[in-house]
């Protein structure tokens, strides 16, 4: 217990850093997060279509310059991630490329397997100008028929705001024992349990409340 504690409030840590790097980010860039920003700008816009789920990595490849580590993207308590030792796409040629293992790859390695390198999913509905939407959290979310521990690719999937007893948001086992720390667009983060994950999409200006997944397997 002791274990996993320190393990949660350094996850609670790694999102604050995420927070501070956005909006340093943001400030930079006319109050916009990286994926509302062109490729061209150096911001990630061009990746959020859906069919450009499996390169979600790429929105926080554009925060490497703030976040500097791929470590404070990746959950302590996630035990099915790879370490990523870099940003970078793919691995040098020759020796210098054989003890990297790299961020971002559009297909399946035995290094990081494309998106299973990071534990925080992004949502998309992020605003600097509304406080209360969601900006990132622990990806083991569970909603209808979507799980995300479950999922071998990265996804797209839209919560809405109308709930019911059977597609309701909720926290899987597999990170915090049913419980989750969000990243508010403000920067703070709550530590929340699965009726508080489904009060802060309700909540949240953004009727969407459509968040980008990285692989969960």
């Amino acid at each position: 217990k002791a274990k996993a504690k320190a393990q949660r409030i350094s996850c609670v840590n790694n999102l604050k850093q995420v927070g501070v790097a956005t909006r340093i980010y943001a400030t930079d860039n006319q109050d916009r997060f990286p994926w509302q920003v062109p490729e061209l700008e150096g911001g990630s816009a061009e990746f959020l279509a859906k069919n450009k789920a499996t390169e979600t990595c790429r929105h926080w490849q554009a925060l490497s310059n703030e976040l500097s580590n791929p470590r404070v993207i990746r959950c302590p308590r996630d035990g099915n991630r790879t370490q990523a030792n870099s940003f970078m796409n793919g691995r040098p040629r020759g020796a210098a490329g054989k003890n990297i293992v790299p961020f971002c790859e559009g297909k399946a390695t035995k290094h990081t397997k494309g998106n299973r390198s990071y534990s925080y999913f992004i949502a998309k509905g992020a605003d600097e100008a509304k406080p209360n939407n969601i900006l990132s959290g622990d990806r083991n979310i569970i909603f209808g028929n979507y799980d995300n521990d479950s999922e071998s690719k990265s996804k797209h999937i839209t919560f809405k705001k109308r709930f019911t007893n059977k597609k309701t948001p909720l926290w899987s086992t597999t990170i915090h024992e049913e419980q989750g720390d969000l990243l508010l667009s403000d920067s703070s983060v709550q530590q929340a349990s699965s009726q508080k994950l489904m009060q802060y999409m309700i909540d949240s200006s953004d009727a969407d409340n459509e968040l980008m997944f990285p692989a969960g397997k």
